[in-house]
């Protein structure tokens, strides 16, 4: 685009990086190439043959979970750890699927940490939905950190007890699933987590869920659990643009966890004392770094092949669904 092409500058209409795409705030450095907003940027653009991406295509995630994304409009920042506080009963493992499932669906890869059931199980939960993800274990989008098949007493047992079906997946998924011999030791956990995340080149794409926190406390102490929090928010949130969802049991005293080191938490409730008669699930943001969201409880319903999804009650005082993430955010990281 050409000086004389470019629109004026206005409050409403700032002029715009040629290399970082942000506003410029003040006189911009022009060339022929374009105009930027520092030397930086102009020695940048002049330096790299590839053009910047725009950060809006990759900074921000609609994540196609329908409760979730009612209560963020613009989208949950990609640097985020977030953590997913409930009790049982609340559909958090089911939420932790569906997050995966959405973006294999969009075309992107995915790690999933469990610490709670061995891989074989947890893939199941996407054929409980309907969500076939053969293909993504096959193009190698699906990489699963298994914290859990050495923390069994007797392995060979549970191999050997396995039924038809859940032998072929185990077969199946062999190549996608990372062993961890040591899960009481957070470094072969980071290691392998970062190991996974160079394989399936994931930088500015894809997610990470863990399954849970709290059961990978357990086998940790107390500070390691930390230090996991702390050290995979810094290599994959920060410096990956890879958003982090991590499970917790909300009122587990058996491990303690400072919230503080979180980007966002995301609580999930039963309200039965809402409803007589009825035991309601509703999900809130209590805080997310870097995002507008919407101060109230959504209420939702689970379904298979659509997942979690938000429903109207009509009582005083419930929350109606938030509606579609806003027009701007359409199409960012959502390629379905």
């Amino acid at each position: 685009m050409t000086s004389q092409q470019r629109p004026e500058r206005s409050p409403e209409y700032p002029l715009e990086c040629d290399h970082c795409h942000y506003p410029i705030p003040s006189e911009p450095e022009e060339t022929d190439d374009g105009q930027f907003c520092s030397t930086a940027c102009l020695e940048a653009s002049e330096d790299d043959e590839d053009e910047m991406p725009d950060p809006s295509a990759y900074k921000r995630i609609v994540t196609g979970v329908e409760p979730l994304d009612s209560l963020i409009p613009n989208g949950v920042p990609a640097d985020s750890f977030v953590c997913l506080s409930g009790t049982a009963g609340t559909r958090r493992s089911e939420l932790l699927t569906e997050l995966v499932w959405r973006a294999i669906e969009r075309g992107e890869p995915a790690v999933l940490v469990t610490a709670t059931t061995p891989p074989a199980a947890v893939l199941e939960r996407f054929f409980e939905n309907g969500w076939n993800v053969l293909p993504a274990l096959e193009d190698d989008r699906l990489r699963l950190v298994d914290c859990f098949t050495h923390r069994l007493a007797d392995r060979d047992a549970f191999r050997d007890h396995r039924g038809e079906w859940i032998e072929f997946v185990g077969e199946a998924a062999a190549d996608s699933i990372v062993p961890i011999e040591e899960p009481t030791d957070v470094e072969p956990i980071l290691r392998e987590c970062n190991a996974a995340l160079d394989d399936l080149e994931m930088t500015e794409t894809g997610l990470v869920a863990i399954d849970s926190l709290s059961e990978l406390g357990r086998g940790l102490e107390t500070d390691h659990v930390h230090e996991f929090v702390t050290e995979t928010r810094a290599t994959v949130c920060k410096a990956r643009y890879v958003p982090i969802f991590g499970g917790w049991t909300a009122g587990d005293e058996g491990v303690a966890m400072d919230e503080s080191i979180f980007d966002g938490v995301v609580d999930l409730r039963l309200a039965d004392h809402l409803e007589p008669d009825t035991r309601l699930r509703q999900l809130g943001v209590r805080k997310l770094t870097g995002a507008r969201y919407l101060p109230q409880w959504i209420t939702y319903e689970y379904e298979p092949v659509r997942g979690l999804v938000a429903s109207v009650v009509e009582s005083a005082g419930q929350a109606t669904p938030g509606g579609p993430p806003s027009r701007e955010m359409q199409g960012v990281r959502e390629r379905r």
